[in-house]
């Protein structure tokens, strides 16, 4: 699947110092972190925010801004060239918002704030964008909300390192080599004990104190060593792979992420269970080896039980070794105490006649009675513990020893010859436990770089399945460029509110030369008027919407719209009261662009409360007759001023009414939200004079009477 970023294969940017906002102490912070400048570079190009917020001194904010700046000079345009006032640039971001809140990952959330309007001279990234967004629409409706899909994707994110912390101390290289000893230690010594030993008996002493010992060379391995030091030798330490040496590390980083990436591998699954095949290079047979391999292994980097006999074997026999050798004895002791007092000495005639002509003395016939019931109590706590513990061979002749050959009541166990065989069975357990990790280490190595590549993949898919996820949520479709000056749409509905609301109702409307203008009225140009909350703003900002998304390459709000090329956008809100001198010739500065011939699309609320009603006429009417002069630009006007300015200008300017169609039953307005092309709508004062007209009675109603007369209802405009 394309990338939706980084489309252009050319990167103009050559150093960082380049970027604004990167000095050298900056830079040279980057280039600590990243290792080199062109890993860094990268990392700004690509969007990487969460890497580069996490270099000292970079907050995420300055990331994003670093990544936007890397891309509009990249595309060749930025934020600004197409949002061209702070309006603009405040409802982009109130919808990015919108469209992040859909979002399942971190990396999805960062990669969307990548994402802004382009101008239309930018059409071919335009189109792209919009194959890449068209790829992933039907992929909201196959996985809906809360479903266990969308859990999945929750549960993966940005992988995790291997912690520099890592030390495995039960492990030691030795060695008698200089040579070989700086090679181990520039390859090791981060992570394990590398020592150098100048005779046998150093050696000796060292390797005792570890389960394992790794050589590198055979300095010492040619004398005689002792029977419990069993050194691992290695031919070649250049050709030592790590899983050998220290399998932990390997292991380390499949269960840091263990949990994203069995995420991932559920995710593949379920998109395949679907028959959405987006990950053709991760076969089933591959995915199914790694899952195999990841469920053998423990969130604490150790092999897990139940999958290798002899491991669980020795790890229950050391752990059951004391309570069960206790037990035993109690019960032993209590056989040979029961024993002893129920027992007799009965002596034969013999034995008669040797202690009499004392030949034998009377301890020494009870000597053997106790030896007798001495030793079968101490072979059956023997039998005992080798079948609970589950002994092997080795380990049962190490019983032999852990009784002592004097007679003794209660019985006790050598501690000395315990702790042999505790040591024992703990060396076989460290042994086969680091096999098993060899073998687990040396399978998922093979895996290491793959799984990168898949959960960049998931990660870079929730960034296309969430702009699906939000389209699906809104019922969004992809807009029709059209070369045309003008935007039309029908049924329509403003995010804003019906993310706020749920359900509202529908608006179609056109504006310039689309196939949704009436005959007649393909004004580029348009007056807006209607009620009060009839809708006005709301549809100015359904239109604000439709461009920004639309020229974001994105699903617009909207059955269908045809959108014509905008190269600039401005919007301005309401403003909040009569401006002062400086504000009202800042106002009026920014409307100066009108002059230059681009498309441009101008969208006003209520400009006319920037001054008084006179004057506003006046200069909105001005304004409009430069926008109309360029062929090539689109606004709409609200204003409840549309008799007045067109008493003021001398172009054509339709325009176009949200009426409310009259009162209900319970004397409430009925407004119909669609626009009336070519009508002045009346205004909600009128309808409130009719209302308390229709509601009064006598003295009253005359005077609502004489009120609602003063109005003129019907108005047409003639163009």
């Amino acid at each position: 699947m394309k990338s939706i970023l980084g489309m252009k294969t050319s990167q103009p940017l050559s150093s960082l110092r380049e970027i604004h906002g990167i000095g050298e102490r900056v830079a040279d912070r980057l280039i600590e972190h990243f290792g080199t400048e062109e890993a860094a570079l990268q990392a700004i190009c690509e969007g990487d925010i969460a890497s580069l917020s996490e270099v000292n001194g970079i907050s995420r904010n300055f990331a994003l801004s670093l990544a936007r700046y890397a891309k509009s000079r990249a595309e060749g345009c930025s934020i600004s060239d197409f949002l061209r006032t702070k309006e603009a640039l405040s409802l982009y971001s109130h919808l990015l918002e919108l469209i992040k809140s859909f979002a399942h990952t971190t990396h999805a959330r960062d990669k969307l704030n990548l994402f802004y309007p382009l101008p239309a001279s930018r059409m071919d990234l335009i189109q792209e964008r919009q194959a890449f967004v068209r790829e992933y629409l039907e992929l909201g409706n196959a996985f809906p909300e809360n479903s266990e899909f969308l859990k999945l994707l929750t549960r993966v994110s940005e992988l995790r390192p291997v912690p520099g912390n890592l030390r495995v101390r039960d492990r030691i290289i030795l060695c008698g080599d200089s040579k070989t000893l700086e090679a181990a230690r520039e390859k090791f010594q981060g992570f394990l004990p590398v020592q150098a030993v100048e005779n046998l008996s150093e050696f000796v002493d060292l390797a005792r104190g570890y389960s394992s010992v790794i050589v590198f060379d055979d300095t010492y391995l040619g004398f005689d060593l002792p029977e419990d030091i069993e050194p691992e030798y290695f031919h070649d330490l250049s050709r030592a792979e790590l899983w050998q040496v220290l399998p932990e590390k390997e292991l380390a980083f499949f269960a840091r992420n263990l949990d994203c990436i069995h995420a991932c591998l559920s995710i593949v699954s379920a998109l395949r269970s679907e028959n959405f095949e987006l990950f053709e290079e991760f076969s089933k047979e591959k995915l199914d080896t790694l899952d195999t391999a990841l469920s053998k292994l423990g969130e604490d980097g150790k092999p897990v039980e139940g999958f290798d006999p002899e491991l669980d074997r020795l790890g229950a026999a050391l752990q059951n070794l004391d309570p069960t050798l206790t037990l035993a004895l109690n019960e032993a002791n209590q056989r040979m105490n029961h024993a002893l007092e129920a027992s007799s000495l009965t002596l034969s005639g013999q034995e008669l006649v040797r202690l009499v002509s004392g030949g034998m003395e009377v301890k020494d016939l009870l000597t053997k009675e106790l030896n007798r019931i001495y030793k079968t109590e101490t072979e059956t706590v023997k039998e005992e513990l080798a079948e609970k513990l589950g002994l092997q061979k080795q380990e049962k002749l190490m019983l032999d020893s852990l009784f002592p050959d004097e007679i003794s009541y209660p019985l006790y166990a050598e501690q000395s010859q315990l702790q042999l065989l505790r040591q024992k069975l703990n060396n076989s357990l460290e042994k086969t436990r680091l096999a098993r990790k060899r073998e687990l280490a040396k399978t998922l190595s093979g895996f290491h770089q793959p799984v990168e590549k898949l959960v960049r993949k998931v990660l870079d898919f929730d960034l296309g399945f969430s702009i699906s996820c939000f389209s699906t949520k809104f019922h969004l479709n992809l807009p029709e460029l059209i070369p045309e000056i003008g935007i039309g749409f029908t049924d329509g509905e403003n995010l804003f509110l019906k993310a706020r609301y749920g359900k509202i109702d529908p608006i179609s409307y056109s504006i310039g030369k689309t196939g949704f203008s009436p005959a007649g009225l393909e004004n580029r140009v348009v007056l807006l008027s209607g009620v009060n909350s009839g809708g006005k703003t709301s549809l100015l900002e359904l239109l604000a919407q439709c461009v920004i998304l639309g020229y974001m390459g994105f699903p617009v709000p909207a059955k269908k719209l045809e959108l014509g090329p905008v190269e600039e956008f401005y919007y301005f809100g309401k403003s909040k009261g009569t401006l002062d001198a400086g504000a009202f010739e800042t106002t009026l500065k920014q409307f100066s662009v009108l002059s230059e011939a681009s498309e441009k699309l101008v969208l006003a609320d209520e400009l006319e409360s920037i001054t008084e009603p006179g004057a506003s006429a006046r200069i909105i009417a001005g304004i409009l007759e430069y926008l109309s002069r360029n062929e090539q630009s689109l606004g709409v006007f609200v204003s409840h001023l549309s008799e007045l300015i067109l008493e003021n200008t001398g172009t054509e300017v339709r325009v176009d009414g949200i009426e409310a169609d009259g009162l209900d039953s319970n004397l409430e307005l009925i407004v119909n939200r669609n626009p009336v092309y070519n009508r002045i709508a009346r205004s909600t004062p009128e309808l409130i004079v009719e209302r308390l007209f229709r509601k009064t009675t006598g003295k009253e109603q005359e005077f609502y009477s004489h009120l609602k007369d003063k109005f003129k209802t019907g108005s047409k405009v003639n163009l």
